[in-house]
């Protein structure tokens, strides 16, 4: 609140949004880094933000058509107003991503990919592009090199194949960058890259579907990745009373 009310160019703040239970399984963990952005002047918030009621009403507030994705949509509009929004060095939240299997993440790296597919459809002709590259690289990664790899194999007598060697180079240039720009500790920095590099695919699908549907004219459903399952808290607290 300080920062909102020492700068009227502020329209967010927002701090450090950090995983309730980070080492109960790989996918919370990689939620916990996901959400560890670097401070200062940000481009874009989470769900969890104070802003500024002037700025948001102006810019018409959340789009309700989008399923993800909201929050860096609307920052691009309040941007394009002349607003800022700042990423605080200060604890935040705390959030139960309630991830403990594959098919979870790839939910929900599904819905990421509707999100930048959407973003990129709605902003991608302003002046910073918003999402493109994003985009871009999930086709690419995802379709493109795949295709190419296993399409032109019998052509080649197999030297096609090689291009799937992008992958483990990908894969480290994420990691390196990782660890150089975030400091992050090389078992940290090698989950990020991995699941990076792998969650090209169903972030293709979440563009294959938010494309096809907008091409038929439908409205996108929320894609759920928390199940109805008990939270992790929920079974720790279990486990002690029967104990």
């Amino acid at each position: 609140q300080q920062e909102l009310e020492s700068n009227p160019e502020l329209a967010v703040v927002c701090g450090r949004r950090r995983e309730k239970f980070p080492e109960a399984t790989a996918y919370n963990r990689l939620c916990d880094m996901e959400w560890d952005t670097p401070v200062g002047e940000a481009k874009a918030c989470g769900g969890d933000s104070m802003m500024r009621v002037s700025a948001f009403e102006q810019v018409g507030g959340f789009n309700p058509a989008l399923i993800a994705g909201e929050e860096p949509e609307m920052c691009v509009r309040l941007r394009q107003n002349g607003c800022k929004i700042q990423r605080l060095d200060a604890e935040m939240t705390l959030h139960d991503a309630q991830m403990t299997d594959f098919d979870q993440w790839w939910k929900r790296s599904q819905r990421a990919g509707h999100a930048y597919a959407e973003g990129s459809w709605m902003h991608g002709n302003t002046p910073e592009r918003h999402w493109v590259k994003d985009t871009t690289s999930i086709w690419f990664w995802g379709l493109v090199l795949p295709a190419l790899a296993f399409g032109t194999a019998w052509f080649t007598h197999g030297w096609s194949l090689w291009l799937l060697a992008g992958y483990p180079v990908l894969t480290y240039r994420i990691y390196r960058r990782m660890q150089q720009d975030r400091n992050w500790p090389a078992k940290d920095a090698a989950l990020y890259a991995i699941s990076c590099a792998i969650g090209r695919f169903p972030q293709l699908q979440g563009q294959i579907q938010f494309h096809q549907r907008r091409l038929l004219g439908q409205h996108s459903s929320l894609i759920e990745y928390k199940t109805s399952n008990p939270s992790i808290e929920q079974v720790r607290i279990s486990a002690k009373s029967t104990k």
